[in-house]
């Protein structure tokens, strides 16, 4: 485990950590703003790993910059560690990185060289779900996170979820597009420094996702692979079979439950925690709020995992739907306050992924007007 003495002791210490960097304007909370653009036309980036890392870098370089010092260093510095202690966690976590994801490893050094940031300061960022874990700061909601396929559905397997965060990044979410000659090609709901957030794969996967472990604890973090990057590494495979082959290698750092699924209808529930992984396959819906499986709540054979309340609105609607629900069954499930399912201002984004047609939606939350956008690739591989 990753305490405050292996921080310390058991990584380099960045010898020339950049200073903080002011950040235009205030830290507008979401109330405060005159009002949230609808999600806009999609950022394409082809080449090499370190070609698009690098272009990656240079397009963002001011909002990945903002990032960092609004949403990293002012939020965690202190609470409880130390800034010197932080990018020490960074660099320990950038040597699993290489180890065990030397592709991703060569997307973050160009993103380093283009944004004219530190690699280990671009590793920080991706570290963000594991801080928040171990912040004294208020805990904000965690996200819902959906996958129907036949027999629940009409035909089609979507993956989906509301995103629900801090209303400071209320807006800051754009659509990029990876066209990679490596593996396959993603289209990726991203924010500045976190280039992929959930999405969907060329080869028909996709993953969205959930914060998981208990609330209003602080946890300890191990060394290992930030939930943001081992998410990109899994969407960077062609099968659920290679996802739970990657997965159960147990290199991540820290909390997550990753709902998938498959152009054939397979869906996939990945958890992890310092102490393990579970993969486990569901048929016809999969709904997660925080841990659900049996091995991560500590469920015996003879009982049945805990459902979050909202979990439990979801089976509700798809209950009365069986057989007949699709795309805009969920996206009505998301959107509309009357469902249950947003948190009011936290929800700030929504988003829905068709793995058969390899197309995503995405939609500001409902209290920034609901708009959906249609995504698809721009070129087949």
């Amino acid at each position: 485990m990753w305490n405050r003495r292996h921080f310390l002791q058991s990584a380099v210490v960045a010898s020339s950590a950049l200073a903080l960097r002011g950040f235009p304007g205030a830290r507008l909370l979401a109330e405060d703003k005159p009002g949230v653009a609808p999600f806009g036309d999609p950022v394409v980036f082809s080449g090499t790993p370190h070609e698009r890392g690098r272009a990656y870098g240079r397009h963002f370089a001011n909002a990945i910059r903002g990032f960092l010092d609004r949403e990293i260093y002012d939020v965690f510095v202190g609470h409880p560690n130390s800034k010197e202690e932080l990018m020490s966690y960074a660099a320990g976590c950038k040597t699993v990185i290489r180890e065990a994801c030397p592709i991703i490893a060569q997307e973050l050094e160009g993103m380093a060289e283009g944004s004219g940031l530190s690699l280990d300061e671009h590793v920080l960022i991706t570290l963000h779900e594991e801080l928040y874990h171990r912040s004294t700061l208020p805990l904000v909601p965690h996200c819902t996170a959906v996958g129907v396929s036949p027999p629940v559905t009409s035909g089609q397997t979507l993956i989906g979820q509301t995103w629900d965060w801090m209303q400071s990044v209320a807006g800051m979410s754009t659509m990029l597009e990876w066209s990679r000659d490596d593996g396959p090609s993603v289209l990726a709901y991203a924010f500045p420094g976190l280039w992929i957030g959930a999405g969907i794969n060329s080869a028909g996967l996709a993953l969205c996702w959930t914060s998981a472990g208990p609330n209003g604890k602080l946890h300890m973090p191990r060394v290992g692979l930030p939930s943001y990057v081992l998410l990109s590494h899994l969407l960077y495979q062609t099968s659920l079979d290679e996802v739970q082959r990657v997965a159960k290698q147990n290199r991540h750092a820290g909390w997550f439950t990753f709902v998938m699924g498959d152009a054939e209808g397979r869906l996939l529930n990945v958890e992890g925690s310092p102490e393990g992984i579970t993969c486990e396959e569901s048929k016809g819906q999969l709904i997660r709020v925080g841990f659900g499986t049996r091995e991560r709540t500590s469920t015996t054979a003879n009982e049945s995992p805990p459902l979050h309340p909202r979990c439990k609105l979801v089976e509700q609607r798809l209950a009365t739907q069986q057989g007949k629900f699709d795309l805009t069954s969920l996206q009505a499930t998301f959107s509309t306050p009357e469902a249950g399912i947003c948190v009011g201002k936290n929800t700030i984004d929504l988003m829905v992924f068709d793995t058969a047609k390899r197309k995503a939606f995405l939609s500001r939350g409902s209290d920034y007007g609901v708009s959906w956008r249609e995504y698809a690739f721009t070129k087949t591989r």
